[in-house]
């Protein structure tokens, strides 16, 4: 019941970002890792359009299984992901841009605090689009020299996101202005309304502290959910002559909790509304659609 879940996780969301008021204790944050850690990724992504009677359809769940292994070397952090398990199913199980992140075969970063300074690994992106069969004109889409900027963008945005605090922050209430204050909301693609911390949480026998980020993006890639949209026999079809000017917004809760002395996330949520626009390129006519997407990721200590 994805839809039930859905609804849960936005009233959740919607309960964390009440938690507004000062209340709690300062904590201080950092990012020092005394020794190499390592944790296994599960990441997971529901991909959900709404059809012509107004109702929410499943269209992609994808599901993957990564190794990740954390590093410091004075004040630059490094990660190197390994890719393990691939679990997706759905109309695009093997064919959302941005999940085919996840499936790259090795991966790596460097950072200093938020700001990503190199990536390694994305030269294997080609390798991986000729180990799956998918249609022509997919893979086309897919091989598109833009796509690879794309990830690695993605990939930048999440480390921007999970290391977004720094020093000394309550533990619950809205730290927006204390963060733009220190200079660490001035992002260029996304826009940041609110940042709001909500306490700690018992995850994997972990402290982590959490927060709730409210922020605007635009989607580089709309041209698979539209996809998704229109050709997966949800009702919708009556719009594939609408395949020029592809454009999405979308409203995000993006949820993050983090162990306060390493830095290290515990685990990551995203719940994203879009509005998706298509044109006619024939008759100039616009239509738009909605999406509903979830993304979580649960970084967990490896098994002995």
């Amino acid at each position: 019941m994805f839809f039930v879940k859905l609804k849960q996780s936005a009233i959740l969301f919607a309960g964390l970002s009440l938690l507004i008021g000062c209340g709690g204790s300062d904590i201080e944050v950092n990012y020092q890792l005394k020794e190499p850690v390592t944790r296994q990724l599960y990441s997971e992504g529901y991909y959900a359009t709404i059809d012509l009677k107004g109702v929410e359809r499943m269209g992609t769940i994808t599901a993957a299984y990564t190794k990740l292994k954390y590093s410091s070397h004075a004040d630059t952090l490094s990660l190197q992901r390994t890719f393990e398990i691939n679990k997706s199913r759905g109309y695009l199980k093997n064919y959302m841009p941005s999940e085919l992140l996840w499936r790259i075969r090795e991966v790596s970063l460097k950072a200093i605090d938020r700001k990503v300074i190199e990536t390694k690994g994305f030269e294997l992106y080609d390798t991986l689009l000729h180990s799956l069969p998918m249609p022509v004109r997919w893979r086309n889409q897919l091989a598109h020299p833009e796509n690879v900027k794309h990830l690695i963008r993605n990939e930048k945005h999440r480390w921007e996101m999970s290391h977004l605090l720094k020093g000394p922050v309550p533990t619950k209430g809205n730290i927006t202005q204390l963060l733009k204050d220190r200079g660490r909301l001035n992002f260029a693609l996304i826009k940041i309304d609110s940042v709001v911390t909500n306490g700690f949480h018992n995850l994997d026998s972990k402290r982590c502290l959490g927060y709730m980020i409210h922020l605007k993006e635009n989607e580089s890639f709309p041209y698979f959910i539209w996809e998704q949209h229109v050709n997966s026999k949800i009702g919708t079809e009556q719009y594939q002559s609408y395949y020029k000017g592809l454009k999405a917004e979308y409203y995000t809760q993006y949820w993050v909790a983090i162990d306060p002395e390493t830095g290290i996330p515990c685990q990551e949520r995203e719940f994203k509304q879009g509005v998706h626009t298509m044109v006619n390129p024939t008759t100039g006519d616009t239509a738009t659609f909605k999406s509903n997407i979830t993304l979580e990721r649960l970084y967990t200590m490896e098994k002995e």
